[in-house]
């Protein structure tokens, strides 16, 4: 699917949900995908932590190069300098890959490596920002940006989260390039998502929300209902 056609999927039917598995069954991940495609969702959600910025190690590219799934491959990168692993993710089969604008030691250049990528032509690329930081940290890159990763937790905010800070920093993304999508990430639950829908980002994060060992089904239809 080319660049253009991704970012059309995902404005026209905004916001929709982007689904971690990582706390899935991963003994029957081929199954929990299929649950999450027969249902409608379109963006599945890698997360990937090393251990160093967040506290967490998930997985790695040869995870997502393992995936099977017609749903979009949306690629968070939520590592120490990740510059150096962009490439292995691009050929990994990544649709969409975003990184921490406060992990990242050269933005501009990492930014212009991915430009000269031959297959990353058709991949959207982003900046995450966490709670702390600023939009204006990023507005020097929004012309080369197709989306912002607005974090509702950071790394050093433990279970505080920051739910309600969102509107505001959602509208000066799109003040300041009205053509990035804007995805909202962290602490997304049941009881909260209707409240985050109603904010109107482009994308919505969740993950053990859906995937919490209990109904994965019953969850994400709920989800699903509560966006509509």
């Amino acid at each position: 699917m080319s660049k253009r056609d991704i970012l059309k999927q995902l404005k026209q039917a905004s916001p929709q949900l982007s689904v971690g598995p990582i706390t899935a069954d991963l003994m029957n991940l081929g199954a929990e995908i299929q649950l999450l495609e027969d249902a409608g969702v379109n963006l599945l959600h890698i997360d990937v932590m090393d251990g160093r910025i967040w506290p967490k190690i998930t997985v790695g590219s040869p995870f997502v190069q393992g995936l099977k799934t017609s749903m979009l491959m949306d690629v968070h990168l939520l590592i120490d300098q990740p510059q150096q692993q962009i490439e292995n993710f691009v050929s990994a089969g990544a649709n969409i890959i975003a990184f921490s604008a406060e992990s990242c030691s050269d933005i501009a250049q990492t930014l212009s490596d991915i430009k000269q990528m031959p297959q990353a032509q058709d991949i959207l690329v982003g900046l995450s920002l966490d709670p702390s930081t600023s939009i204006d940290t990023i507005a020097s890159f929004a012309d080369d940006l197709d989306l912002v990763v607005l974090l509702a937790v950071g790394p050093k905010t433990g279970k505080e989260n920051f739910i309600d800070t969102l509107p505001e920093k959602i509208a000066q993304v799109r003040k300041l390039n009205p053509n990035l999508l804007v995805f909202v990430d962290g602490a997304i639950k049941k009881d909260n998502i209707a409240k985050v829908a109603a904010m109107a980002p482009d994308v919505i994060v969740t993950g053990s929300a859906v995937f919490d060992g209990k109904d994965p089904s019953g969850n994400l239809n709920f989800m699903l209902k509560a966006i509509q």
